[in-house]
């Protein structure tokens, strides 16, 4: 069975919000759907050591990656199976008290598998995003982004692209 790893860099909260939109996708109650609601392990990141180098250029081993030390030398300084976790779908503002003004980077981690039968198509759907987040699947440097929430998105993930 394929273990996906879905990583989340957001730049501001993910609220629970229900807009009167048309659907997205058509017979979704037809669908095998698997719910990824509920508890997503999370490094607060304020200086985006997460996804600069140095030079602040973008790194090429970000948070991203989900990388775990092979030797002791290795310089892996972040660990999602340690972290601490935040309920999705919500905002963070609200959960932990220290977060409450906090307005910067969170990486939100969800593992799940998922065994895609030939010939079909898979679709991510978030329900909201709000201001800036970037998707990441199984450590793939190229993200996929969600802008200006809160809003639907509709990501296919069997043609790496952003449907609404």
């Amino acid at each position: 069975m394929k273990s996906l790893v879905l990583l989340i860099s957001l730049l501001a909260v993910i609220p629970c919000v229900q807009a009167q939109q048309t659907d997205l996708i058509a017979n979704t109650d037809g669908r095998k759907t698997i719910s990824l609601d509920g508890e997503w392990r999370t490094i607060i990141d304020p200086y985006e050591t997460g996804y600069y180098d140095y030079r602040y250029q973008p790194s090429a081993d970000g948070y991203f990656k989900d990388a775990k030390p092979k030797t002791k030398s290795d310089l892996i300084e972040y660990d999602f199976d340690t972290s601490e976790s935040l309920k999705v779908p919500g905002d963070w503002n609200t959960q932990q008290e220290r977060l409450l003004f906090y307005e910067g980077t969170i990486w939100y981690k969800k593992s799940f598998d998922y065994q895609r039968k030939e010939n079909t198509r898979l679709f991510v759907y978030f329900g909201a995003a709000n201001y800036i987040a970037d998707v990441y699947l199984n450590g793939d440097a190229r993200p996929h982004r969600l802008t200006v929430g809160p809003g639907r998105y509709l990501w296919d993930l069997s043609l790496r692209k952003r449907i609404s």
